[in-house]
């Protein structure tokens, strides 16, 4: 049961976090491509990701932040990297990454 648990607050996180100013996928291009939509489940259950969100406390601001914070940059990555294996997208410069607030 506690891997329920855990997948229960990452999708509570991920769905908290979408309702925020940019929300935890606000990094992540819109690509509603097959491999896109593929990429985004593979970094929405890596292991890391659930992890990550899993500390949230939602009784602490700050550390929520913190945790969001970090989402916004281990998404996008997991993402890059599942597209680039896939071939859908190049290598090469990365892109300018949004600030979000």
């Amino acid at each position: 049961m506690p891997d329920r648990a855990a997948v229960a607050l990452v999708v509570a996180m991920l769905g908290l976090g979408a309702c925020q100013q940019g929300g935890v996928w606000a990094n992540v291009p819109v690509n509603n491509t097959p491999d896109g939509q593929a990429c985004r489940v593979e970094a929405e259950n890596d292991p890391e990701a659930k992890r990550v969100a899993a500390t949230a406390t939602s009784g602490n601001l700050g550390y929520d932040e913190q945790v969001r914070q970090e989402l916004l940059v281990l998404l996008p990555r997991l993402w890059r990297a599942c597209m680039n294996r896939r071939g859908a997208i190049r290598g090469g410069v990365e892109p300018v990454r949004r600030t979000t607030f």
